[in-house]
């Protein structure tokens, strides 16, 4: 969080260090300079015996100061020890949850609300100190990554504690900007001088040697004014370095706008229609941080927090800096660094694939391939199955004679390299590019809509004769029902078997060899979240093993639980050959990707010579830090909040009352809503990427700290696997508002 005036955090390593006191010195100097000081201590234990706010003015008892304390508790232990005994917590302390959230609350308030031009917020103990409720206190204090003032330990053993915590501190997203402590017997400050040399500065103080009972009662005699006189000009050194710092780092946001304009590419972007980069402070669990200097400048608080309503481009699940992740990445990179893979195992990849094996590819997949992204992903599971399928290629061959096309879905999208875009029918996203040559047929599909608060199949023209309607409706009682295998026994099923083997009989006499049949199983992500009928999904699936076509599942957008369940073929209950996953495979931290595959698609490029194996690697193929952090984020799905063991299933929210309000406004074409995917489609004759029909919703959106982006006229929510009923009700209801006026 970045604040109108300097804010900072002062943490140490632990307690009785001298964090109080060097706050006090940092406090006198800045009313010195005139300047108002807000001075909080969010958790005061041992009070009234010790109190630090208490303190702190007492040393500086000028009208310059305020001094603030946010929880108080009698018993001088730490903070998750002295809450239970004072507020008569016994055993369960479910129902004080909110606690930290609520001080973290107040502490926004104060600086939003604060007419003081320097703010100081005191930890207790130390950064790893546990909080009311036994959290981390660093990570309780993450939400604003205020800069750390750090207070090292002057005693034997301090340099390692203190390099340990900053350590920590800086693992945790947070920035130090410099270090106190006392000149100590131990001369700590020699080695720590030297060890941060390049990164801040290191301020000595002299040693309290006049005061040999440094208890609070004896302090609060005073016994420091002279050793605060004597210290006087080293901390007016401290403070304009703190000021300094402050405005230098607004200093380098806006150099850094300017440079982004003139130096940096964006995918996806049209620059020509594109305004002032929104700089990131930073994110945090489902938030984004964003800094507007320019619109805030008559308030406090410079920073907007935002919903990452996109997930941030659909790789958030567990939400943005979790510390697992952080520490899984950390220790992974310390070990390996990065080691070459074709060959070679570590521990990370054989446990990660055992994972995969066991979760995604549970009851049908034999290996794992791993490369970087979605995209490649895709090109590879290509390559498996046309060498499957087809065989290798022998130019004396008639089939390789004939060219391979993919049988797919329009309105599909595998990714932006150029086979993975081959793969697809035209669209925007090709239309310009001159190696793109569709390699494909490519089949109209029924896609379910929510309407005035039921279900129906959309049906395409090339569906429709005499006797069809273009919308079937559906009589369920919630979505999961159209996934029933009970709809194979409808006359829809017989429409769609209808369809699909006249599309076969044309296939089987075409001068092309059908590869593969590659989709995006139920959804339907880039193109527009289309929710493809399941029951479609399934009988294409099964016509094509009838035929010994491999089936290749895209779930870069729906695998590990993105729609509930850990993989969208879960929810059609049929299984793929090939399946490609990325995206919230590392939970959002960093790429890699992985294409599973059955055993004999792995026998087709068995054998003794080289180039009959499967030649395709990335440099940093299955890298150990990738892999770790996959590990981690699988282990952390299952224990986030809306995770439901009991199913293996991920139960979101949503309130259905206003999504079912939403479906009966005449501004929307379509609603959906499953798994952690929200998604409404504008009413828009224009209805694909060039359409600027949400324009103006999408800018109403983004004003109330939703960060949203479109795919053309339809406007979608991804929640976090952690994000409260409260807030998606908010969330829903701030939408419900807008389209409201927007009819």
């Amino acid at each position: 969080m970045l604040t109108k005036f300097p804010s900072y955090y002062v943490m140490s390593s632990n307690t009785e260090i001298g964090k109080t006191v060097f706050s006090t010195g940092i406090s006198i100097a800045a009313v010195r300079e005139e300047l108002r000081l807000l001075y909080l201590k969010p958790v005061q234990t041992g009070f009234p015996l010790d109190t630090d706010s208490s303190f702190v003015k007492n040393y500086n008892p000028s009208d310059f100061i305020i001094t603030k304390t946010i929880f108080s508790m009698s018993k001088p232990v730490s903070p998750h020890r002295a809450m239970p005994v004072d507020f008569n917590i016994d055993g369960n302390m479910d129902s004080y949850h909110f606690l930290d959230k609520k001080m973290i609350t107040i502490i926004e308030e104060e600086i939003h609300l604060s007419k003081s031009q320097f703010v100081l917020i005191e930890g207790s103990g130390g950064a790893a100190s546990p909080s009311l409720q036994g959290q981390l206190q660093c990570d309780v204090f993450r939400k604003f990554r205020l800069p750390v003032i750090f207070v090292a330990d002057a005693k034997l053993g301090g340099i390692s504690t203190s390099i340990s915590t900053i350590s920590l501190l800086e693992a945790k997203g947070f920035e130090v900007v410099c270090i106190l402590l006392f000149e100590g017997k131990d001369e700590n400050y020699i080695f720590l001088q030297k060890y941060y040399k390049n990164k801040f500065p290191v301020f000595l103080f002299k040693n309290i040697v006049d005061v040999q009972n440094l208890n609070f009662d004896s302090l609060m005699k005073r016994p420091l004014d002279f050793w605060y006189q004597e210290n006087e000009e080293k901390f007016s050194e401290v403070f304009h370095h703190l000021m300094s710092y402050h405005v230098s780092k607004i200093e380098m946001i806006n150099e850094q706008i300017e440079l982004a304009k003139k130096n940096i590419w964006w995918p996806f972007t049209q620059h020509g229609n594109q305004g002032e980069a929104q700089f990131i402070d930073s994110a945090f669990e489902d938030d984004i941080y964003f800094v507007d200097i320019k619109n805030h400048q008559s308030k406090n608080i410079l920073t907007e927090r935002h919903y990452d309503a996109t997930a941030s481009w659909w790789t958030q699940g567990i939400g943005h800096a979790s510390p697992r992740l952080t520490q899984a990445a950390a220790a992974a990179a310390g070990r390996y660094g990065h080691v070459m893979f074709p060959g070679n195992i570590h521990e990370p990849v054989v446990k990660l694939t055992e994972k995969l094996l066991n979760t995604v590819g549970k009851g049908w997949a034999h290996r794992v391939f791993f490369s970087d992204n979605g995209s490649t992903a895709v090109e590879v599971a290509l390559k498996m199955a046309f060498r499957k399928a087809i065989g290798i290629k022998d130019n004396d061959n008639i089939n390789s004679q004939k060219n391979i096309f993919i049988l797919g879905l329009k309105d599909s999208y595998h990714g932006d390299t150029h086979a993975a875009m081959d793969a697809t029918s035209e669209n925007t996203f090709k239309k310009h590019e001159h190696w793109y040559n569709p390699r494909g047929y490519w089949l109209d599909y029924p896609a379910i809509y929510f309407k005035n608060k039921k279900y129906y199949v959309a049906m395409p023209d090339s569906f429709l004769d005499e006797s069809l309607s273009d919308f079937f409706t559906i009589e369920v009682n919630s979505v999961y029902e159209l996934f029933s295998e009970k709809r194979l026994e409808t006359n829809l099923a017989n429409i769609y078997i209808n369809n699909i083997e006249n599309h076969m009989k044309f296939i089987e006499n075409a001068p092309f060899l059908i590869g593969a049949l590659i989709i995006e199983p139920v959804i339907q992500g880039a193109g527009g979240m289309k929710f493809v009928d399941p029951l479609y999904q399934k009988i294409l699936i099964r016509e094509c093993k009838k035929r010994k076509i491999p089936i290749i599942f895209d779930e870069v957008f729906t695998g590990f639980w993105r729609l509930g369940k850990a993989s969208a073929s879960q929810l059609l209950d049929e299984k793929p050959d090939i399946s490609c996953f990325a995206k919230l495979l590392t939970g959002g931290l960093l790429p890699l990707s992985v294409t599973l595959s059955g055993e004999e698609f792995f026998q087709a490029f068995n054998g003794d010579s080289l180039s009959s194996a499967l030649l395709h690697g990335h440099s940093y193929s299955a890298h150990p830090v990738g892999c770790a952090v996959a590990l981690e984020a699988i282990d952390e799905t299952r224990v986030s909040k809306n995770f439901l063991k009991e199913t293996n299933s991920l139960e979101i929210n949503w309130n259905t009352e206003i999504i079912n309000e939403i479906s009966t406004l005449s501004n929307i074409a379509n609603v959906i809503c499953l798994g952690t995917l929200f998604a409404f489609e504008l009413n828009d004759v224009d209805a694909d990427y060039n359409s600027k029909r949400g324009y103006k919703i999408i800018s109403e959106i983004k004003r109330l700290s939703i960060d949203v982006r479109p795919l053309g006229n339809v406007i979608y929510i991804l929640s976090g696997f952690n994000t409260s009923s409260y807030i998606l009700k908010s969330i829903l209801e701030k939408i419900l508002s807008i389209l409201k006026k927007e009819q």
